[in-house]
């Protein structure tokens, strides 16, 4: 992906009112959602294309493991 495709979709990504059956919130299994709550805007946009795709796929593996 493109660095402005991932810097809008983490920019587009929403909390969700929604629960696992741990009681914690589904949110973070969104790698965006994850993103935007680690890091600033302004943090992630500093990054380079390359640091954004790989902090991405980190954050689609761990949800899909916590999952």
């Amino acid at each position: 992906m493109t660095k402005e495709e991932i810097l809008n979709n983490v920019k587009k990504a929403v909390p969700t009112t929604a629960r696992n059956s741990m009681g914690c919130n589904e949110s973070w299994y969104d790698p965006y959602f994850a993103m935007k709550e680690v890091f600033t805007e302004g943090e992630l946009a500093a990054m380079t294309e390359q640091e954004l795709n790989n902090l991405y796929k980190l954050a689609d593996k761990i949800s899909e493991a916590l999952y």
